[in-house]
Parts: structure tokens; C-alpha cells; sequence
């Protein structure tokens, strides 16, 4: 959501940086350009004691909860957003203020707005296309996605707007206390089925949709949370073949990364300290690396202690990375001791703590 309303601002900046001057003995009546700046303005000196609260909280879950509470907060100079772009919705500034007061503030007129009239700005899919991926907690996201699926005159953002939708009822089914997540999951496969039939014909800067939804509905159907996961085949340090089979009985951790990746780094320190705490359980750490070269992990392995199982797997053809449609590093999933997938994404403290919860269940299995 950040990334969204950051690269808006910046569009916004930039429409008002070419407004041209008028001359100098002549007073410059401010645009609405102009106008929507200073609304970003006085919305960004509203932030900054919010910063510092946020700064001073302790748990994730206190972070969860002050970031559930900011659109309410904003929802003034959303207001102000809104009314801008109501004077003219053909105005370049319209579209930005729309989409500020959409993802800042989740104001559902705005969202309203952008689906009756912004459809033909030439950045309007590549915003649909974003939403499905960072706007699952959003309620206008959701809504300017359902108009558009609906009423959009060309097939081309009907569909975006549709695959859109797919991965974000396939987000909001993981997400941590989702209510009715099955009915979540149902949905998503049956949008992105829609997709894969109906719009298979439609292209994005992303591919075709028909790939798109297909690999959507591989994860759907194989690695959301409560699947089997499928079978890994990858190889060693050594160039062995290594299979995801051969630890069944153990909880496993697969971690997917490269050495390039800062957040996967910042995950060193604390898995050595989970390695070496369970080092006598039925317990597996198994990272897998998306370094393009073996000899670069190496290399990396040799300064840093990682005492645990290392895969390679590069940039192959095929492979986990392009079966399981990697898209971020890290990606994180949690396999129970029989083979089920019971949580992704996780690190730091959460990791460890439903880790310990599987292990006891394996424990206890083993034992009765």
C-alpha cells in the first residue's frame, strides 16, 4: 500500500512541478495541482507525531493494531481529496487525488469515482493490476476492483481487474484470523478459473493472463495453507539431488532466498539462535538459494555461520522457483511433520513460536 500511494504522490509532485508560471507581475492563481500538493503536505506534518507512536511500540501486534486505525485518522484530508477532484474529474490531479484518498483514507467514494471515471487514464490497469496484490485490507481496493470486473467497457481492465480480485480473496484467506478463509480460497479459485477461460487472450507487462491465472491456481491449489505440499527436487552444495520427500517426519522450514537479499540476511541471527535451540528435535531448516551463481552462496557461506541445509537452486527453467511462482525473497513456508503446509510467511519471533508448536505435535505423535 505504501509503495502505491508514495508512487502517487510522486506523479502528483511532478504535475504540479510542470504547471507553467505565469508571468511574474501577474498573481498565479494555484491549480488543482497546486491544491492537492498542500493536501499532501498538511497530511504529512499530521504524520509525524504518529512516527514517533509508532516508533515507541514494543509487538507486532501493537503495530498491527495502530496501522489499522491510521485511514480513520486521514479520513479529513481524504475528504478534501475527494472534493478537489469532484470540481473536474477530467483534471490530471483528479486521478491522483482519488487514488491518495482511496489507499490513504479506504474511502469508498473515492473508489466509486475512479471506476466511473478514470478508466481511460493511462496508469488506471497498472494500478488495477498493483491492488491485488497490496490492497487486501483495504475495503475500497477491494470495491474500485469489483466495479471495474463489473462495468468496465474493455475486456482488458475487466480481466486485470478480475485477477486482481483473485489474488487478493487468495491474501485475505491467509491472513491471520481471516474470517471464513475456505469460502476466501473457494473464491479465489473460482475468479482466477474465470480468468484462465474468459480472458486468456488478454495481455499485461506481465504476460498473459491465462499464465497469470494459471499459476495463480497452481498455488491455490497445491501450496495454500492446509495443502500437501508438493514435491521438491533441487540439488546440494555438492550438485546431489535433494528432495523436500526425504524429511517427511520432521517439521520443515523452507526458506527461499539469495545472499543478495537484506531481509533474508537479517534473518541469519535468529535462525541460527532457532537451529541451534531445537537442534535434537524433529526439526529441519532447509534454505533454498535463488543465487544465479553456486559459487556466489559458497562464497557467502564461507563468511557467514549458517549451520543448516543449503540448496541451490539459481534461475533454472524449471524448479521451485518458477513452479511455486516465487515473487519475493524471502518466501517462507512451514511444513508439519507429515508433509501439510500450515503457515507462510512468518520470521523473527512468530517463526519460532509455531515451529515449537509443530515440533511438540511431531513430539507427541511419535510418543503415543
Amino acid at each position: 500500500m505504501k509503495r502505491i500511494v508514495v508512487a502517487v504522490l510522486a506523479i502528483a509532485f511532478a504535475a504540479s512541478a510542470m504547471a507553467q508560471d505565469k508571468p511574474k507581475d501577474e498573481p498565479k492563481k494555484p491549480t488543482r495541482g497546486d491544491r492537492f500538493k498542500t493536501i499532501i503536505q498538511d497530511w504529512q506534518k499530521a504524520q509525524e507525531p504518529l512516527r514517533k507512536e509508532f516508533v515507541e511500540l514494543k509487538t507486532d501486534e501493537e503495530r498491527e493494531a495502530f496501522i489499522a486505525k491510521l485511514p480513520p485518522r486521514f479520513a479529513p484530508f481524504a475528504e478534501a481529496a475527494v472534493k478537489l477532484a469532484e470540481e473536474d474529474l477530467k483534471d490530471p490531479a483528479a486521478f491522483e487525488a482519488l487514488m491518495f484518498a482511496m489507499m490513504a483514507a479506504q474511502s469508498e467514494k473515492a473508489a466509486e469515482l475512479m471506476a466511473a471515471s478514470q478508466q481511460e487514464h493511462r496508469q488506471f490497469q497498472t494500478i488495477v493490476m498493483m491492488l491485488g496484490g497490496q490492497g487486501e485490507n483495504n475495503p475500497a481496493a477491494e470495491k474500485l476492483l469489483k466495479l471495474t470486473h463489473e462495468k468496465a467497457a474493455k475486456k482488458d481492465l475487466r480481466g486485470a481487474a478480475a485477477f486482481s480480485l483473485a489474488q487478493m480473496y487468495y491474501k485475505k484467506s491467509e491472513a491471520a484470523g481471516a474470517k471464513e478463509p475456505e469460502k476466501l480460497l473457494k473464491q479465489a479459485e473460482q475468479m482466477a478459473a474465470s480468468v484462465e477461460k474468459d480472458f486468456a487472450d488478454v495481455n499485461t507487462p506481465d504476460g498473459s493472463l491465462k499464465d497469470s491465472a494459471g499459476k495463480l491456481l497452481f498455488e491455490i491449489r497445491n501450496l495454500a495453507v492446509g495443502k500437501t505440499a508438493p514435491e521438491v527436487v533441487s540439488e546440494d552444495l555438492e550438485g546431489k539431488e535433494a528432495k523436500l520427500s526425504n524429511y517427511r517426519g520432521k517439521v520443515v522450514v523452507l526458506d527461499i532466498w539469495a545472499t543478495w537479499c537484506g531481509p533474508c540476511r537479517a534473518m541469519i541471527p535468529h535462525e541460527r539462535e532457532m537451529v541451534e535451540k531445537l537442534k535434537d528435535k524433529p526439526f529441519a531448516l532447509i534454505s533454498i538459494s535463488a543465487d544465479e551463481e553456486k559459487k556466489d552462496l559458497k562464497d557467502f557461506l564461507e563468511k557467514e555461520k549458517m549451520p543448516w541445509t543449503h540448496w541451490w537452486e539459481g534461475r533454472k527453467p524449471k524448479g521451485i522457483l518458477k513452479d511455486w511462482n516465487v515473487q519475493f525473497f524471502p518466501t517462507i513456508y512451514v511444513i508439519d511433520h507429515k508433509g501439510v503446509i500450515r503457515h507462510k510467511g512468518l520470521r523473527g519471533k512468530k517463526l519460532e513460536e509455531a515451529v515449537e508448536k509443530l515440533v511438540k505435535e511431531a513430539e507427541a505423535e511419535k510418543k503415543s
